[in-house]
């Protein structure tokens, strides 16, 4: 399996053309669509200059290493856009890194639904995140999944995370719950409408007294249980 069309244009469309020798961001003198001297001839210095088609003609010279380096390394079955989202990896990040990686675990294991992911954890440089890496991965993570990579990625395709849940309800902010205290409430009421007039024809202070506090612990109990349980049955269904 070789790069394809959609695969060599997404690398062109990343490094970009220059036929003047410049510093990358790692301080490394690089030419052409990406060129570097630990890539092979030619070796680039300060005052290095190529035309064009020299450019396209090292490209494809160094493309044939990485596409080496990515057919040695993956055991396992897989796509011409998976191929070619390994091998505009491993141009970008290096074959090393990709040997090294759990991205390459994943994949060798037949784990494609976790890949995106492991695209994704490769986007920072000196310690930061950078833009350009962001946008890389995410192409890949399109080609990956056999995604067209001109169209514009959403926000969760684009991190390539695994699905969060979705954060539970407070006790306080369900109305059901609420609503069955209020309900409780309402009952331990009638729970004392009921047992206040017995207190008072029995006339003892001291009666009165230990019935209230009967009732208030009838009340508070009330309440307490139709809240414990309703709060367990929100955890329940993560209502």
């Amino acid at each position: 399996m070789k790069m394809s069309a959609d695969g060599l244009a997404l690398v062109k469309e990343f490094e970009g053309l220059r036929l003047k020798a410049y510093k990358c961001p790692a301080l490394v003198w690089t030419i052409g669509y990406g060129h570097t001297s630990s890539a092979g001839a030619p070796i680039v210095t300060s005052d290095l200059e190529i035309t064009r088609d020299e450019a396209e003609e090292v490209l494809k010279r160094d493309m044939g290493q990485y596409e080496d380096g990515v057919r040695k390394l993956v055991t396992i079955g897989i796509t011409q856009g998976q191929f070619d989202a390994l091998v505009d990896f491993a141009y970008n990040a290096g074959v090393g890194a990709l040997a090294k990686s759990t991205l390459l675990k994943r994949v060798n294991a037949g784990r494609f639904d976790e890949v995106p992911a492991e695209f994704m954890k490769w986007t920072k440089g000196g310690g930061k995140e950078l833009p350009g890496l962001v946008r890389r991965r995410r192409a890949e993570v399109k080609l990956w999944r056999g995604m067209d990579t001109e169209k514009p990625v959403c926000n969760d395709e684009a991190r390539a995370e695994p699905d969060q849940p979705a954060p539970k309800k407070s006790i306080m902010q369900s109305k059901e719950a609420n609503g069955a205290v209020i309900a409780g409430g309402a009952g331990a009421i009638a729970v004392v409408q009921e047992v206040m007039p017995i207190i008072k024809e029995g006339g003892d202070m001291l009666s009165a007294m230990s019935g209230t506090a009967l009732v208030c612990l009838v009340i508070m109990v009330a309440a307490g249980a139709i809240w414990y349980f309703r709060k367990q049955r929100l955890d329940e269904e993560g209502a």
